[in-house]
C-alpha cells in the first residue's frame, strides 16, 4: 500500500449529475498529491541484523524480498479518498473522476452530499486513503422490486465497474438497470468497512428483504404477475379475430407467438369510423408510437401491416418467437375537420400468415357508372363529384387522399420530433422510431461483454469501435482485459476474436515437418541426396567422390536384395519389402526383379522430386510409426501424418494427450476424409 499522506479542505460545489462515487477535484489538488507522493520517504528495507536473524523455515515473510532494487514510484491507481463532513464527522469514501474543478472547490455526487448532510458552499475534508481490495460484499435491498434482477452478480459487476471505485459499509447503493432503480444498503464488507473494488473479484451476496419469503421461485412469480398487470399485454393467436375498444391517447397491446418465420404475416385492424387509431408492431415490449418497427398511420379504411418473411428484423429475431402488437387511440376528426375528443374507438384485429390466400387486401369495389365522376389532374384518381372538394394533395410529399387525413398526415410525417436522448430530431415520427431502435444512446441492449441489460450510450468516438458497431458502454466494457490461454498475453475483450483468429492463422500456416523418406521411419529428414534422416543415411554414405551416385545406388540395391531374400530377423518389423515382415523369403532372381522397381522410386539424383525408400528400422521407431498411423486414421485424416508424429513426440507417445495437442497446435487439412 502507498505510504504517503495528503488531505485538504474544500468548498462544496454544485452536485455531479452522474451515478457513482467519483468526485471532481481542482487541478491544484493533483499537483499537491504528486508533490506529497514525491516527498514521501521510500519504503523501509530490512536491516542487516534482520537479514541475519531470519529463519527460512518459518512462515514469516522473507526480508530479502525488501532488498530488491527500487522501482520508479508512481501515484497509486485508482486514487481513493476519505470524504468527511467536519461539522458532524460523518465519513464516506470515493474515487476521482477528473481534476477540473475551480480552486478550493470539490464537486460531489448528489447521493454523497445527502449522505454527509452537505449543501453547496459547505466545507468538506478530503483525505487520500489507500483502501484494501474488496473480496466480499453483502447488500440488503430496500424494496421488494429487487427480485426483478435476474443475474445479481452480473448486474452489480457491470454497474459497480462503470461507476464506483469504492464501497463503504452503511451507504445506500442505487443500481440502475433497464430504466429502473434498485436501492441496496451496503450491509457488510470484507476485509474492511471501506474497500476498493477496482480490478478485484468481488463476491456478492444479497440478504433477503423478508425472511419469511425464502423461496425465490415464489418471489419471482409475484414479480411476473405484477409486471404482467403493468404491461397489460393480452395473448393473441394467429387466425383468431379479437375485438374491443381503446380510448383516446391510450394503448391496447397484445403478444402473439409466430414460430414459423418462413412465412410472412399480415395484421389487419378494422376501425369503426369515425374512430382513428395507429397500428404498431415490434419485437420488444412495450410497443409505443416512438418505439416500434412496423406501423400503419392511415386514417381511413382497414389498417393493414404486411411483414414479409424476407424482412430482416422479422426473420432474424432470435431472443423470442413473439411479436408485440399495439394500437394507439387517437382523437377522431369530424367531417368538418374539427377534433372529436369524446368517445372510444371500436376495433377488431386479425393476424394471419401472409401466404394464406384469405389474407388478400379487401377490394375497394368498382365505381358506379351511374354516378358522375371526376379525375384528379395531379394523381389521376377517379372519385365522385361531391367527394372531389374534400380531395387533398400534400405540398411536401406524394401523399393524397381525403381531407380528413391531412391533419394526422402533417403531424406524423411533417411535424417535429426530438428524441429524449437530445441528439436526434426529425420531422417524421417513423424516423424517430428507427433512431430509437438503432443509434439512440438510451436504447437498451444486452452487452456482448458483461451480458447485462444496459443503455448502449452514444456511438463510440474510437474509429475502430465505430467500425465494430460499438457504442459507449460496449466500447468501455470491451476495454477490460483477460489473459490468453495460449500465449499468456493480456488481450482486451473486444479484441479476443481477432486475437484468436490470429492464432488460428498462424496455426494453419505452419510449415509441415519433413520426415525421413524412409517410409518406415518417423525421424526428421536430413540434407542428403536421398532425403533420409541421419541414422537411415549413415550406412550409405560414400567417402569417395560419386558424381553420378552410382556407388550410392549400388549400396541401396544390395540392401534391398538382402531384405527381400533373408530379411532383417526382427519380429517387430513392418517393412513391406522385408522377408521377415512378409514371412517368406525370395530367391535371388525374384528379389533382383523387385528391387529394380523400388530402386527407381528412390529418385536418386533428382532435384525436383522426393523419392521413397523402404528400409528396416529399430523397434522404437516402428512403434511410433504404427501409433502415428493409428492416430491419423482415428482422426479421419484431419491432420497430416507428419503432425501426428510430432504430437506423439511432444506428448511422449500418449495417444490421448497427442489428440489434445493436435486440436490445439496442428493445422487442419482442408479436405479431411
Amino acid at each position: 500500500m502507498a505510504e504517503f499522506s495528503w488531505s485538504s479542505a474544500f468548498t462544496v460545489g454544485h452536485p455531479i449529475p452522474y451515478p457513482g462515487d467519483k468526485i471532481i477535484l481542482p487541478q491544484r489538488a493533483l499537483e499537491s498529491l504528486i508533490q506529497a507522493h514525491t516527498d514521501a520517504p521510500p519504503p523501509r528495507t530490512a536491516s542487516l541484523q534482520e537479514l541475519s536473524s531470519y529463519d527460512p523455515t518459518s512462515w514469516e515473510p522473507s526480508p530479502f524480498d525488501q532488498r530488491q532494487p527500487p522501482k520508479p514510484r508512481e501515484l497509486p491507481s485508482p486514487l481513493t479518498f476519505q470524504i468527511r463532513n467536519p461539522a458532524n464527522r460523518t465519513v464516506t469514501h470515493g474515487g476521482v473522476r477528473e481534476f477540473s474543478a475551480n480552486d478550493n472547490t470539490v464537486h460531489l455526487p448528489a447521493w454523497m452530499m445527502a449522505s454527509l448532510n452537505l449543501a453547496v458552499s459547505d466545507q468538506v475534508m478530503v483525505k487520500f486513503q489507500d483502501l484494501p481490495k474488496g473480496t466480499w460484499a453483502k447488500f440488503r435491498p430496500l424494496t421488494m422490486d429487487y427480485i426483478e434482477i435476474v443475474d445479481f452478480r452480473a448486474a452489480f459487476e457491470a454497474f459497480l465497474r462503470s461507476h464506483y471505485n469504492t464501497l463503504t459499509a452503511g451507504e445506500v447503493l442505487t443500481i440502475e438497470q433497464a430504466k429502473r432503480s434498485y436501492q441496496f444498503v451496503v450491509e457488510e464488507l470484507k476485509p474492511a468497512n471501506a474497500v476498493c473494488i477496482t480490478d478485484t473479484d468481488l463476491e456478492v451476496d444479497i440478504e433477503p428483504l423478508d425472511t419469511d419469503l425464502k423461496d425465490r421461485n415464489d418471489i419471482k412469480h409475484m414479480s411476473e404477475v405484477r409486471i404482467a398487470k403493468e404491461m397489460k399485454d393480452q395473448v393473441l393467436k394467429i387466425g383468431v379475430e379479437s375485438s374491443g375498444t381503446v380510448s383516446n391517447d391510450n394503448y391496447q397491446r397484445w403478444k402473439i407467438d409466430v414460430p414459423i418465420r418462413t412465412s410472412g404475416i399480415q395484421i389487419t385492424v378494422n376501425v369503426q369510423e369515425p374512430g382513428d387509431l395507429d397500428v404498431l408492431i415490434s419485437t420488444k415490449s412495450p410497443v409505443t408510437v416512438q418505439d416500434h418497427i412496423w406501423s400503419n398511420f392511415e386514417s381511413v379504411g382497414p389498417r393493414i401491416v404486411v411483414i414479409p418473411a424476407t424482412d430482416q428484423d422479422y426473420a432474424a429475431q432470435q431472443d423470442s418467437q413473439s411479436l408485440h402488437i399495439g394500437i394507439f387511440g387517437r382523437a377522431s376528426l369530424l367531417p368538418s375537420g374539427s377534433s372529436s375528443l369524446h368517445g372510444d374507438v371500436d376495433y377488431s384485429v386479425l393476424v394471419q400468415y401472409h401466404d394464406d390466400p384469405s389474407t388478400a387486401a379487401p377490394s375497394s369495389g368498382s365505381m358506379s357508372s351511374a354516378q358522375p365522376n371526376e379525375n384528379c389532374d395531379k394523381c389521376g384518381q377517379v372519385m365522385k363529384k361531391e367527394d372531389a372538394v374534400n380531395h387533398f394533395h400534400c405540398n411536401h410529399c406524394d401523399k393524397h387522399g381525403d381531407i380528413s387525413e391531412k391533419n394526422k398526415h402533417m403531424e406524423i410525417y411533417h411535424g417535429w420530433y426530438q428524441c429524449s436522448c437530445g441528439s436526434f430530431e426529425s420531422a417524421r415520427l417513423p424516423d424517430l422510431a428507427l433512431h430509437r431502435r438503432t443509434d439512440c444512446s438510451e436504447r437498451f441492449i444486452i452487452c456482448r461483454y458483461c451480458h447485462t441489460l444496459v443503455q448502449q450510450g452514444a456511438l463510440s468516438s474510437n474509429a475502430r469501435d465505430r467500425i465494430r458497431g460499438l457504442h459507449a458502454h460496449e466500447s468501455y466494457c470491451g476495454d477490460r482485459t483477460i489473459q490468453c490461454q495460449k500465449c499468456t498475453q493480456m488481450v482486451s475483450l473486444k479484441d479476443v476474436q481477432v486475437h484468436a483468429k490470429n492464432h488460428e492463422y498462424q496455426r494453419q500456416n505452419q510449415s509441415t515437418p519433413k520426415l525421413c523418406t524412409n517410409q518406415n521411419c518417423v525421424r526428421n529428414r536430413s540434407t542428403n541426396i536421398l532425403g533420409l534422416c541421419q541414422l537411415c543415411f549413415g550406412p550409405y554414405w560414400v567417402p569417395t567422390e560419386d558424381p553420378k551416385h552410382q556407388k550410392l545406388a549400388q549400396r541401396l540395391a544390395r540392401k534391398y536384395h538382402s531384405q527381400l531374400m533373408a530379411g532383417c530377423g526382427n519380429s517387430w518389423c513392418r517393412n513391406s519389402y522385408c522377408a521377415t515382415s512378409r514371412g517368406r523369403e525370395m530367391d535371388a532372381t525374384s528379389a533382383a526383379t523387385e528391387l529394380m522397381v523400388i530402386l527407381k522410386e528412390a529418385k536418386i539424383g533428382s532435384t525436383t522430386e522426393t523419392g521413397k525408400v523402404w528400409l528396416c528400422v529399430d523397434e522404437a521407431t516402428t512403434r511410433k510409426k504404427v501409433l502415428a498411423q493409428v492416430l491419423f486414421e482415428d482422426l479421419q485424416g484431419q491432420y497430416a501424418i507428419e503432425w501426428c508424429v510430432k504430437a506423439l513426440e511432444s506428448e511422449m507417445t500418449d495417444l490421448d494427450a497427442a489428440v489434445q495437442w493436435l486440436n490445439q497446435q496442428a493445422p487442419r487439412l482442408s479436405k479431411a476424409k
